[in-house]
């Protein structure tokens, strides 16, 4: 037997059974007609019958046991997929052998595939080589194997379907589904900074960095004009200036418990990784430099990624990333970036905030601004509006009700706390997380605050 082939189990085919089962009743009977009917001769050739063929199915199950078909088995498909999304598995079976077989074959799927279509069974003739396709899709991210493959076959003389594994290893790694969640209707490249909780000031100079010489526009001001080009060139030229780049965008990602909540299909963390992933998409591609830091229970930092070739590498790095079961701790957060992020950046924390949180919070943003710019973005539970739209007949439902409008009220008296402290501020529902925190970073971006 060889090493990548293990025996799982050896049964009976149905025809053997259905043999067996008319022996069994032929045995029932048997004595009621040897007597009268049968020569003693004839009583000697049937149980000599029963003991050959016992003998054979016997000797036919040794021989499985002993050696497997020499059948090879490669496996294709893309390593890298998208979270339910079908995919496609091409198996290619080839036998080595010189005898002709009778095949089922299932691949050892993990738990978070869902297999779509059902492999039939086929013959595989001597000496060639047979394609088959079957579909499935992921239900949840992270990185998984497929580690072998279970192929059925009949016994050489056809008593005993036999079950064995070829054992091949392959990657599988499940991303998000961009397709599903790059809506791009809300991103305008605007946000309200006074209505989030900034005081906007002049900035000095345009903000803005020189990209070239061109001919005067009409509407071009008077301070674009590059007066040495246009007495040089004897016609009016103009300066043509481009967004800064270099800037540092620095995202942080909560994974403690309260993101684990459920909304639809996914849960808060769910939606806010997918919004932070096509943010990083948009910061790499305006030639800013990205970090990305998770913090929980355990803490991931990738830190001074740059250009947009390189979107890939801060997928990798947290794809396979979910909430735990802790606490989140904002402050020592708050340290542990003042000490890897040594530049000013727009710090962009996403989270699910409830009333008792602010107080740490509020000490982590004072430290952040000591050096950044922060903003805080809450995800809003929806139970509160919820409660609050839900009909008031008992005395139970209208202190829950009254309990959520309070609870809600601290909330946002909290947050405009923030905001008076000088933080980016507000609160976002789920389907508007992406468009949120992209239209956030543009705003920022051209108002020249970094």
């Amino acid at each position: 037997m060889k090493a990548d082939k293990n025996l799982k189990s050896i049964r009976p085919t149905r025809a053997f059974l259905g043999l067996i089962a008319c022996l069994m009743l032929v045995s029932l009977i048997f004595p009621l007609i040897e007597q009268h009917y049968l020569h003693q001769l004839e009583i000697s050739y049937f149980y000599f019958g029963l003991v050959f063929l016992a003998g054979l199915a016997l000797f036919d199950i040794g021989l499985s046991w002993i050696s497997l078909p020499d059948i090879g088995l490669k496996r294709i498909h893309e390593t890298n997929i998208s979270l339910n999304v079908t995919q496609t598995v091409t198996l290619i079976l080839t036998n080595q052998s010189t005898k002709k077989w009778t095949i089922e074959v299932v691949d050892i799927l993990p738990e978070i595939c869902h297999q779509l279509t059902p492999l039939t069974s086929f013959d595989l003739a001597a000496q060639s080589e047979q394609k088959l396709s079957y579909q499935f899709n992921a239900v949840k991210r992270g990185a998984y194997q497929i580690p072998a493959s279970l192929l059925r076959c009949l016994s050489r003389f056809g008593f005993w379907q036999v079950c064995w594994q070829r054992n091949q290893l392959t990657e599988l790694n499940v991303f998000p589904n961009f397709s599903a969640i790059a809506d791009l209707a809300g991103l305008n490249g605007s946000l309200n900074l006074t209505q989030a909780g900034l005081k906007v000031f002049n900035k000095r100079g345009s903000g803005m960095d020189f990209n070239q010489l061109r001919d005067y526009r009409e509407g071009d001001s008077i301070r674009q004009i590059d007066w040495a080009a246009t007495s040089r060139f004897n016609k009016p030229i103009s300066r043509e200036y481009q967004e800064e780049k270099n800037q540092n965008i620095t995202v942080l990602l909560d994974c403690g418990k309260r993101m684990k909540v459920q909304d639809d299909e996914l849960s808060y963390f769910d939606h806010a990784l997918n919004a932070l992933i096509l943010l990083s998409y948009t910061v790499l591609k305006s030639g800013d430099q990205l970090s990305f830091m998770s913090f929980g229970e355990q803490t991931r930092w990738l830190g001074k990624v740059k250009g947009g070739k390189n979107v890939g590498q801060v997928l990798n790095h947290f794809f396979d990333l979910y909430p735990d079961a802790g606490a989140s701790d904002y402050l020592a957060t708050a340290q542990t970036l003042m000490k890897n992020q040594h530049k000013r950046s727009l710090t962009l924390l996403v989270t699910c905030l409830r009333d008792e949180d602010f107080a740490d919070l509020l000490e982590a943003c004072k430290l952040l601004q000591q050096k950044h710019l922060v903003a805080v973005v809450s995800i809003t539970e929806p139970v509160y509006e919820n409660m609050r739209q839900a009909e008031v007949v008992s005395f139970e439902q209208a202190l829950a009700y009254s309990s959520a409008s309070l609870l809600e009220h601290k909330i946002k008296k909290r947050l405009a706390l923030l905001q008076h402290q000088g933080v980016i501020c507000f609160q976002v529902k789920t389907h508007e997380l992406t468009a949120k925190v992209i239209n956030t970073y543009l705003s920022v971006k051209k108002s020249g605050l970094l």
